[in-house]
């Protein structure tokens, strides 16, 4: 855990009530400052299970904000992570996964103390990490854009693997589910917070980009959306193709049979009296005949092969 103090801008172990803080905590550590920060229970139990609800629900004592995005790992693997943060009048507190990268961003804020603006401090963490989180998603989502171009590119060249397509449209989904939130998330925190000071002066920080960064975002996760969902109409075009070109060997097939079957289901019935039976060479010309049928068959068979 990390107690970063605003103040002094320094690591202090100490939270005293009289000083404002950045705190950096994951999700086992709450436990132990929980009574400190007054932590309701239901809040402090959102945190210490990964959930699909997204929130910034407005309290007495603080904000309290639950997000969710992803990363791409190797071999196609999606992993969904959740940030959750108390924002009060004297303190920000995060509560995140240490392995995460937003982790390693927030520490290092308080470490190098940048990118921290001393006159408005809340408002510059809360922008940073916002932002922050915004960045990563763009980076993950071209990652997932070329997992996706690849398997397409697999199925044209008739690689096909269904569990792989069904897995990414979930991804997608839940891409598309965990973006949209954030259209109105921004603004409630960036532009209508009542819990710090929104500077009067904003142009530094750009919100106006930022605004049209979220938009650009959940733009992005629809687009993959829909490419992911044309993975399965590419894969049922194949298949159908494939059962086409099945159907349509079984029909040949079934066109070179059938005259054979004519022919030896004529000349093996038992009458006395039939033409060309004492033929001397109805035997042989019968053979030549069944064996014409068959080689035009294979050759308009091996067409489809």
């Amino acid at each position: 855990m990390y107690r970063f103090n605003l103040n002094t801008l320094n690591i202090d172990e100490n939270l005293n009530k009289k000083d404002d803080f950045l705190i950096l905590a994951t999700s086992m550590e709450l436990k132990s400052i929980k009574e400190r920060l007054s932590l309701d229970d239901d809040t402090f139990n959102e945190c210490l299970i990964f959930d699909e609800n997204i929130k910034l629900d407005s309290l007495d004592k603080y904000d309290f904000l639950s997000i969710n995005y992803f990363y791409i790992k190797k071999e196609a693997i999606a992993i969904f992570k959740e940030l959750n943060m108390y924002m009060s009048d004297n303190y920000i507190l995060v509560v995140c996964d240490e392995d995460d990268s937003i982790y390693s961003f927030i520490k290092n804020i308080m470490i190098n103390k940048k990118p921290l603006d001393t006159a408005n401090y809340f408002f510059s963490i809360v922008y940073s990490i916002f932002k922050q989180i915004i960045i990563n998603q763009f980076e993950n989502l071209e990652k997932l854009e070329d997992i996706i171009l690849k398997i397409e590119d697999d199925l044209i060249n008739d690689i096909n693997d269904i569990e792989k397509i069904n897995y990414i449209r979930f991804v997608t989904r839940n891409i598309v589910k965990n973006t949209r939130p954030l259209l109105y998330i921004s603004d409630m925190l960036i532009k209508e917070n009542s819990r710090y000071k929104i500077p009067k002066d904003t142009s530094k920080y750009n919100i106006q980009s930022l605004d049209f960064s979220v938009e650009k975002l959940y733009t992005f996760s629809l687009s993959s959306r829909e490419l992911a969902d044309k993975l399965l109409d590419i894969y049922s075009s194949n298949v159908n193709k494939k059962t086409n070109d099945l159907i349509t060997k079984l029909t040949l097939l079934t066109a070179i049979s059938s005259p054979l079957t004519i022919i030896s289901g004529v000349y093996g019935m038992n009458f006395k009296v039939m033409p060309f039976l004492e033929f001397q060479y109805g035997y042989y010309l019968t053979l030549f005949i069944m064996f014409i049928i068959i080689s035009i068959g294979v050759f308009k068979l091996k067409k489809y092969l």
